[in-house]
């Protein structure tokens, strides 16, 4: 349920005050039966019963005051505000087993027998902002625009609950100008730059604070999801005393466990950006694009580093860790034309450019980024990917002695770069091999109109982007229990020297799934998104059956992609080992309006 009521008073003329009450709620329900079965050699001899309720509730009660103000050419208007946000939620699990009778209606949690239990969670957070903006319009030729905030938040500690962020922003339409006139080609021309602060609280309600869970040795734990009986558990016992001399029996004593550690210090991040940005049109508008450069730094980064478990429980704590800056562009541009009465087009295409780096990296968030003891993340992108190098595979016993000593080393198996050429490979022997970012982001459009028939045509793509390629590995490497690829019909074998598919076993001394250049391949690509052909029946006939618009098409969605040959999966652009491949799809449709 979303929703909101308000209540508007204009006291004197131009001044408005107005009082907001909005509510977003929502509630989860589910119940999970799994009954007593026997299925041939498969059965399930005790039924269970999962119960999992939840309730999230947020509340914002704003109040407004805002002022028009008109000079002759000048217009101002200006807001003041407050404005305060509840955030509440709880959920609550239940598990039994042993239902005497497997009917709906039965499975109560009050009706099992055995192996009984129930979690739950709340949290909460609170968020209180006071701003004031005041825009200025000058003969729309010059606009203006100051914003201030002060926005408090609860998930810091008590001395930085509140941050300040300002911004301003700045248009100028020189095609308004008198000394633009005499420029009959351009039909718009307009300047902008905007500079400001944002803040960012998203870490856990409660991550300023010192955290415990209690633990109860009787209890049962969850895993995956599903409750499990403590003897199934892969770890079966999670009560937090130990009798040291053994001879203590039945449930361990209950007791607290720290599980995150306090930064009363913690704070907001901010991120400062300056944007600068044009717009231009030419020849009555047919042509139009825009222009944008900007720059961001973000400070005091919001992060939970790991920390090695030889510290200790409780030593997980949030932290403002690292600086990043962030610099790009965007570029669009279109051009329509209108060539006679009966056919017209439109050419539109845009690309942009994103890079991040980051600048400043404490000593205790260095593990949460990529790098070793020798390297770190500094000046590179915080989605870079670190790795080994892959030099091809040793094509016999000779080459493996010849090269660095590398365990696991053997005739068929990836050889490993030795970047420091110690005569050693290990975790020094790893590099920078790419980053998630593209380089280029870029898309084009078509558009055609002739009589009654149009036609549209979209394609995008990437280029110079690093990615995982999760084919390479179901198709080059073979386990266990799992069907593979036809990659492996040309692994290396000694018959086989030359292949590029190393031999296969299942025993990977030699760490062949490792983060490398051999699973992180270029994984730019194009893709021809949309086509869609469509006839729209002439207004003669439409008005004749008294409608509108009749229009029939055809449609055509990821057509087809051109991706790199390092690339071995059908789709690049999903790259998540569990993703599903976007399907090529054909369409038909009608469009009707009365």
């Amino acid at each position: 349920m979303f929703g909101s009521v308000f209540a508007q008073v204009e006291p004197v003329k131009n001044l408005v005050l107005r009082t907001t009450l909005g509510i977003d709620y929502s509630m989860v329900k589910d119940k999970d039966i799994e009954p007593a079965f026997t299925n041939g050699f498969i059965a399930r001899s005790v039924n269970n019963l999962s119960i999992y309720n939840s309730d999230f509730t947020s509340v914002t009660w704003s109040n407004t005051a805002q002022y028009q103000l008109n000079l002759d050419k000048s217009k101002f208007n200006f807001l003041f505000g407050i404005e305060a946000v509840s955030d509440n939620f709880q959920d609550f699990r239940g598990y039994k087993e042993g239902f005497s009778t497997q009917t709906e209606d039965f499975f109560v949690l009050s009706a099992g027998t055995s192996n009984g239990n129930s979690f739950g969670t709340a949290t909460s957070s609170r968020l209180f902002s006071q701003f004031g903006k005041i825009d200025y319009n000058y003969d729309e030729r010059f606009l203006a625009s100051l914003t201030l905030r002060r926005d408090g938040s609860s998930r810091f500690g008590a001395d930085n609950r509140y941050g300040f962020f300002p911004a301003a922003t700045f248009g100028w339409r020189l095609s308004q100008e008198s000394f633009m006139a005499d420029m009959e080609k351009l039909s718009n021309l307009k300047f902008r730059a905007g500079v400001g602060r944002v803040g960012n609280q998203d870490v856990g309600d409660f991550a300023s604070l010192g955290l415990f869970e209690p633990r109860y040795g009787a209890v049962a734990s969850q895993v995956d999801g599903i409750f499990h009986n403590d003897f199934f558990d892969d770890y079966w016992n999670v009560g937090s005393a130990y009798a040291l001399d053994g001879q203590d029996s039945g449930n361990l004593p209950s007791g607290f466990v720290s599980v995150q550690a306090g930064n009363p210090a913690l704070r907001w991040e901010t991120t400062d950006e300056l944007n600068l940005g044009i717009d231009f049109g030419f020849f009555d508008s047919q042509l139009v694009g825009a222009f944008d450069w900007y720059t961001r730094k973000t400070t005091d980064i919001l992060i939970q580093p790991p920390v090695a478990s030889a510290l200790g429980e409780g030593q997980l704590q949030f932290l403002n860790g690292a600086t990043k800056k962030n610099t790009g562009w965007e570029f669009a541009l279109s051009y329509r034309k209108q060539v006679n009465s009966d056919f017209s087009y439109e050419v539109a295409g845009s690309a942009s450019h994103f890079a991040d780096k980051i600048t400043e990296l404490p000593e205790e968030v260095r593990t949460a980024y990529p790098g070793n003891s020798e390297q770190t993340v500094l000046g590179h992108s915080e989605l870079s990917i670190f790795g080994y190098v892959a030099d091809g595979i040793f094509k016999s016993q000779s080459e493996v002695d010849a090269h660095a000593s590398q365990v696991g080393a053997a005739a068929g198996r990836i050889r490993w770069a030795d970047l420091n050429d110690d005569g050693e490979i290990n975790s020094l022997d790893q590099k920078f091999l790419g980053t998630l970012l593209p380089k280029l982001e870029y898309s084009m459009r078509v558009d055609m109109n002739y009589k009654d028939f149009d036609l549209s045509i979209f394609g995008s793509g990437v280029a110079g982007k690093t990615g995982y390629d999760p084919y390479t590995f179901y198709n080059d490497f073979i386990r266990g229990r799992d069907n593979v690829g036809p990659g492996v019909f040309d692994a290396w074998t000694s018959q086989n020297p030359d292949s590029n598919v190393p031999a296969l076993t299942l025993s990977d001394s030699n760490n062949e799934t490792r983060t490398s250049s051999y699973l992180n391949v270029n994984a730019s690509y194009f893709k021809l998104r949309n086509v869609q052909l469509g006839y729209s029946l002439p207004s003669n006939v439409t008005e004749r059956i008294h409608m509108d618009k009749l229009r029939f098409y055809v449609m055509a969605e990821n057509l087809f992609w051109i991706k790199t040959n390092e690339f071995q999966g059908p789709d690049p652009e999903r790259t998540d080992v569990n993703a599903i491949p976007i399907p090529r799809t054909f369409s038909v449709g009608v469009n009707v309006s009365f």
